[in-house]
């Protein structure tokens, strides 16, 4: 057997091996992520701005409009996330849109309640 050969069937079977999955915690990129790569989705920007409105809605006045847009962003992060896992930012999208839902229907509550209540009890 020539050496030609043995390097012949060696690619060939280096073109047919199984390549195992990459440990847990390491990224796409082949290499480690990091703690701040794991708990901030700075490859997700919707679902990192749906968060940072979520809790920004908790501002009086300016909630009905920053928990609107928690929701908004909150689901295109979740759409990103879900098309393209690698970017992660499923939790920070639940919470914006959980927060600024949340903070949007106080909202219209108390504005209901703003409006009905002299009509209701007659002040």
């Amino acid at each position: 057997m020539n050496e030609g050969e043995v390097t012949r069937n060696e690619s060939a079977a280096s073109r047919h091996a199984v390549v195992p999955p990459p440990p847990a915690g390491m990224g796409t990129s082949g290499r480690i992520d990091t703690v701040v790569e794991t708990l901030v989705p700075y490859r997700n920007g919707y679902a990192l701005a749906a968060y940072y409105l979520g809790i920004f809605s908790l501002i009086p006045c300016a909630g009905l409009f920053l928990g609107a847009a928690a929701v908004i962003t909150g689901i295109l992060g979740l759409r990103l996330a879900r098309q393209r896992p690698e970017v992660r930012g499923k939790v920070h999208a639940w919470v914006g849109i959980v927060l600024g839902g949340l903070i949007v229907l106080l909202h219209f509550a108390v504005i209901a309640f703003g409006f009905l209540g002299p009509l209701l009890y007659g002040a």
